[in-house]
C-alpha cells in the first residue's frame, strides 16, 4: 500500500497552488487561517454551490509511515455519521505528499478562544455546550467510532451550539501507523491507558477528555496539566484535580459528581457510556432560581506558563463579589480582608472578649522517696568554644542523663534544663522549677590528648555539693569516662556504693569521630525546634558515614526524623522510608539499645493505622529506656487515638513529668481531651504554650483547634494568621491548611477559598492530599470533595489524623457514613 512521504514545510503560497492544483475546478483555495498544532488549515470555496469549506492538510509528524488506504477507509466511516454537533468529512486528498481532509466551513469561534475572552462563559451556556458535545459523542461511539483527541481546540461554538470537529481523525491517523509510534493528541486531555504504549484506549477515552474540558470550562484549568519532553508525555501529578467547589458554588453537585466521574483514572469508575452524560446533563437545573439558590460566586482564570517544575500560576478574579460573612447564632464575626492571601495574612482579627478560665491544675508531686532519688542535668559548658564545642559539651550532658536513667535514677526534664539554662536561670532554681533533688552541672574542656571533664553534683535544697571530680580522657576513651560519672553520680543520688552502680554505657563506636558527632546532633535533637532537628539529622548522617555499624546513630537519626515529621506533618513515602529505613537499621545493629528506633517506628505505625504493631514498638520502647518524654507522648496520643482517654492521659502525664517545660507534651495532652470532649481543658493546657512560643507548630494548632471547638473562631483565626507571614515564605502545608479551616469557621468563606486556591497554584494545579484541607470543604459545604481528600489523606498517612483525629474540625466528615467508615477503620485496635 502507499504510504504518505514526509515532505519539509512549504510557504502558504506553495501550498496553496499544490492545493488548487489537486482541488481542480471545484473549489478555489482562498487563504491559510491559523491552526493549532503541525497542521495547516486553509478556507477555500466551492463553486458549483458558493459555499465555504476548510481544508486541514495534516502535519507530517502525524504521517510518518502512514497507511494511506487505511486512513482512507477509517474516515469514510466517519463521514457516514449523521449529527448535528459533529463537523463530517467531505472528501480527501494528498498534496505535496501529505494527505487533507475537506470539511463544511462552520462559522464560530473554539472554545479554546473562547475561553480566553471575557465575560467567562455563563453556567447554562457551560451546561448546553458539554450536552452537545455528549450527545455527538454519544452518536459517534453508537456508530463505533472514536474522537481521541477531543480538547477545546476540537470543540466549535456556534450560534450557541457546541459542534465536534476532527471526529475520528486520530483514530484513523492511529490504526493506519505501525505500533509503537508517539502519542497523538493534546496531552493534557489524554486518558491515562492513551499514554501508555500499550494501552487500548475506547470510547473511555473519550468521556475522560469530556470530563478535562468541562472542568476546564467550569475552573479555567486543566485537570492534569501535562508537557511532553524528548517526545515522551509527562504527567505533572497524580494527585486528583482541585475541586471545582474550590472555584465556584453555583455548580449543581450531580454535574461535579459526574465530571469527577469521567476523570477517574480507573476506567471501570468513569460513566459507562456517553449516554449517560446525556442522561446526567438533562437533569441539571441551571435556572435563575437554582443558580440563587446556590449561592454564585467568582470565576478564576488561571494564567499557566512554563514547564512542569517552573509552572507558575495566577489566580484572577473576573467577577467581583463581595461576600459577608455567614451568620452565626452565637455571635458576629469580625470582618477579614478578602482580596488575597497576602491581604489576608496581612490583616488583623479582633477576638472575642470572654471570660478567663480557671487555671490549669498542677502536675501532681512525685513522691518524697522518688524526689529524693531525683535529678537534672544542666548542659556542660565548654569556655571558649565554637558552636560545634557547646553542641559536643551539651550532648556528653545528654550522654550522662541517659546512662543514669538507663542506672535508675529519676533523671527529669533533660530538655527543660537546656531550655530553662538558655534563660539564664541558675542551677538550683532550674532544679526546683523541675522538681528534681540534685543537679548536675560542670565543664568541658579540649586538651592537647582529648577533653577534661570538670563536674559538680549539688543539693537543690540547700546548694550543698554532694559530689565532685575531674577526668581527663583521650577521646577514644570518652565512652569510658560517661560509665564511671554515670555509677559515680548514681551512687550519690541513691545513696549506694559505686560498686553497685554497675556499667551504664559501654562502648558502641571505636570511631570518636562518629560519636562526637552523635552527641552533637543529640544536643540540637533535643532543643527540639523544626531548624535544630534538621541540623540533628545531618549530624547523625555524618556519624554513620564515619561508622556504617554505629546502632545509636541510626536510632537517633530515626527518631529526630520521626520528630521533624511530626513537627511539619509530613508523612509522605520518602519520609517515611527514610525514618523506618534508619530505625530497622539501629534494631538489626543492637536490639538492647534500640529504644529510639522503636520509638520512631512506633510513631509510623500508628500514623499509618497499624494501632496494634504501634502498641507494640511503644511498649518495647519504653521497657528499654522509660525516661524519654517523647515515647511516652506518642505512646499517650495511641491510646488516645483508639479511644482509651485514661490510659492516654496517664502516659502523657509521665512525659510531662519527664519534661516539664516540653511544649509538645501539653499538646499531647489538649489531644486526648479533645476525645473526651473537655474542650475547655484542651484550650487551658495549651494556653500557657503558646504564650511561652508561638512558633511552636503543633502546639499553635492543637490550642487553635480548641478554641474553634469553644465557638473562639475570630481569636483562634488571629493566632493562626502569626503562622502564615504575607509573603507566604517558608509555610508548612499544614499551616496554610488551619488557616484556611479556620476561616471557613469563623465564617469567611471566599478568605479560605483563596488560600485554598493559593495552594492549588503552588501545587501545580491540585490540592494537598490533607485531613485539614478535607475538614476545610466540608466547612464550606462540599462533602462529597471532602470525602474524596480525606480518602486520600488517610492512604497517605497524614500525621493529623493521628494525632487530632478527635478534633472537632471532623465532626461534619464523621457524620457522612463514608467518613465515618475511614475514622472507624483508622482507629480500629
Amino acid at each position: 500500500m502507499p504510504t504518505a512521504q514526509i515532505q519539509p514545510p512549504r510557504a502558504a503560497a506553495d501550498i496553496i497552488a499544490q492545493l488548487q492544483a489537486s482541488l481542480g475546478d471545484g473549489y478555489e483555495v482562498e487563504r491559510e487561517l491559523t491552526a493549532p498544532g503541525t497542521s495547516r488549515v486553509f478556507i477555500a470555496r466551492e463553486r458549483i454551490m458558493n459555499r465555504a469549506s476548510l481544508i486541514k492538510v495534516i502535519g507530517a509528524d502525524l504521517t510518518s509511515d502512514l497507511d494511506f488506504d487505511q486512513f482512507v477507509a477509517d474516515v469514510e466511516r466517519v463521514a457516514a455519521i449523521n449529527s448535528p454537533n459533529i463537523v463530517p468529512p467531505l472528501m480527501l486528498g494528498v498534496v505535496d505528499g501529505l494527505p487533507y481532509i475537506i470539511t463544511p466551513y462552520v462559522p464560530g469561534v473554539a472554545l479554546r478562544d473562547r475561553l480566553r475572552e471575557q465575560p467567562p462563559l455563563m453556567l447554562d451556556e457551560i451546561v448546553a455546550a458539554l450536552r452537545n458535545v455528549a450527545e455527538a459523542l454519544q452518536v459517534a461511539h453508537g456508530a463505533n467510532v472514536l474522537h481521541l483527541d477531543l480538547n477545546p481546540d476540537t470543540i466549535l461554538l456556534s450560534q450557541r451550539a457546541a459542534l465536534l470537529t476532527d471526529v475520528g481523525v486520530v483514530r484513523a491517523l492511529r490504526s493506519a501507523r505501525p505500533a509503537g509510534s508517539s502519542h497523538i493528541g493534546d496531552p493534557s486531555y489524554l486518558a491515562p491507558e492513551q499514554l501508555s504504549p500499550a494501552g487500548k484506549p475506547d470510547h473511555h477515552a473519550d468521556l475522560y477528555a469530556w470530563g478535562c474540558v468541562a472542568y476546564e470550562m467550569l475552573t479555567g484549568m486543566t485537570p492534569y496539566p501535562r508537557v511532553v519532553r524528548d517526545g515522551k508525555v509527562v504527567d505533572t501529578s497524580s494527585e486528583e484535580p482541585a475541586p471545582i467547589s474550590l472555584v465556584r458554588r453555583d455548580v449543581p453537585s450531580t454535574l461535579v459528581r459526574l465530571i469527577m466521574r469521567t476523570l477517574s483514572r480507573d476506567i471501570t469508575s468513569r460513566p459507562a457510556s456517553a449516554e449517560n452524560l446525556v442522561q446526567v446533563l438533562q437533569t441539571v437545573d441551571v435556572s435563575e432560581r437554582a443558580m440563587a439558590e446556590r449561592n454564585q460566586t467568582p470565576a478564576f482564570v488561571p494564567a499557566v506558563a512554563g514547564e512542569m517544575g517552573s509552572t507558575t500560576l495566577r489566580t484572577t478574579r473576573v467577577v467581583a463579589v463581595v461576600e459577608p460573612p455567614k451568620k452565626r447564632n452565637t455571635r458576629r464575626i469580625a470582618a477579614l480582608a478578602v482580596a488575597s492571601l497576602a491581604a489576608l495574612t496581612g490583616g488583623i482579627a479582633f477576638a472575642r472578649r470572654t471570660p478567663p478560665l480557671p487555671e490549669e491544675p498542677p502536675l501532681p508531686p512525685p513522691s518524697a522517696g522518688v524526689v529524693a532519688k531525683s535529678a537534672t542535668v544542666l548542659p556542660l559548658v565548654m569556655a571558649g568554644g565554637t558552636s560545634a564545642d557547646s553542641q559536643f559539651a551539651a550532648g556528653i550532658s545528654q550522654e550522662i542523663a541517659r546512662a543514669l536513667a538507663r542506672a535508675g535514677v529519676l533523671v527529669s526534664g533533660t530538655g527543660s534544663a537546656h531550655a530553662l539554662s538558655r534563660q539564664g536561670l541558675d542551677p538550683r532554681t532550674i532544679a526546683r522549677r523541675l522538681g528534681v533533688a540534685s543537679v548536675l552541672t560542670g565543664s568541658v574542656q579540649r586538651t592537647a590528648v582529648g577533653i577534661r571533664l570538670s563536674l559538680s553534683l549539688r543539693s537543690a535544697a540547700d546548694g550543698s555539693n554532694k559530689w565532685s571530680a575531674e577526668y581527663d580522657r583521650p577521646l577514644a576513651e570518652l565512652f569510658a569516662a560517661e560509665d564511671e560519672i554515670a555509677r559515680a553520680v548514681t551512687a550519690r543520688v541513691q545513696g549506694t556504693r559505686e560498686a553497685d552502680a554497675g556499667a551504664t554505657i559501654g562502648s558502641e563506636t571505636s570511631v570518636p569521630e562518629a560519636h562526637e558527632f552523635v552527641l552533637r546532633g543529640s544536643a540540637l535533637a533535643a532543643i527540639g525546634t523544626a531548624l535544630t532537628l534538621s541540623d540533628a539529622i545531618r549530624l547523625f548522617q555524618s556519624a554513620i558515614a564515619r561508622d556504617s555499624a554505629y546502632a545509636q546513630a541510626f536510632g537517633a537519626l530515626a527518631l529526630a526524623c520521626t520528630r521533624l515529621s511530626e513537627l511539619q506533618s509530613d508523612a509522605s513515602d520518602a519520609t517515611i522510608a527514610r525514618c523506618s529505613g534508619a530505625a530497622n537499621r539501629a534494631v538489626a545493629l543492637d536490639s538492647s539499645r534500640a529504644a529510639d528506633a522503636y520509638a520512631a517506628l512506633g510513631y509510623i505505625r500508628a500514623i499509618q493505622h497499624a494501632n496494634r504493631d504501634a502498641e507494640r514498638m511503644f511498649k518495647r520502647a519504653v521497657s528499654l529506656d522509660s525516661m524519654t518524654a517523647t515515647t511516652w507522648g506518642w505512646y499517650g496520643v495511641l491510646a488516645a487515638h483508639i479511644g482509651d482517654y485514661a490510659t492516654g492521659h496517664a502516659r502523657i502525664l509521665r512525659a510531662r513529668a519527664l519534661e516539664p517545660m516540653s511544649l509538645l507534651a501539653r499538646a499531647w495532652d489538649a489531644q486526648v481531651f479533645f476525645g473526651e470532649g473537655k474542650l475547655d481543658r484542651a484550650e487551658q493546657v495549651t494556653r500557657p504554650a503558646v504564650a511561652l512560643d508561638s512558633t511552636a507548630s503543633p502546639t499553635i494548632a492543637t490550642h487553635a483547634e480548641a478554641l474553634m471547638a469553644l465557638l473562639r473562631d475570630s481569636a483562634a483565626l488571629a493566632l493562626l494568621q502569626t503562622r502564615v507571614p504575607s509573603d507566604g515564605a517558608n509555610v508548612s502545608i499544614e499551616a496554610q491548611a488551619s488557616l484556611a479551616y479556620a476561616s471557613a469557621k469563623a465564617g469567611h468563606d471566599q478568605q479560605a477559598r483563596d488560600i485554598m486556591l493559593a495552594m492549588r497554584d503552588a501545587g501545580g494545579g491540585v490540592l494537598p492530599a490533607r485531613a485539614t484541607i478535607a475538614a476545610t470543604l466540608a466547612a464550606l459545604g462540599d462533602v462529597d470533595s471532602a470525602i474524596g481528600v480525606l480518602t486520600k489523606a488517610s492512604a497517605r498517612h497524614d500525621p493529623v489524623l493521628f494525632t487530632l483525629n478527635h478534633a472537632r474540625r471532623f465532626d461534619l466528615l464523621r457524620k457522612d457514613p463514608r467518613g465515618a467508615a475511614i475514622f472507624a477503620r483508622i482507629e480500629r485496635w
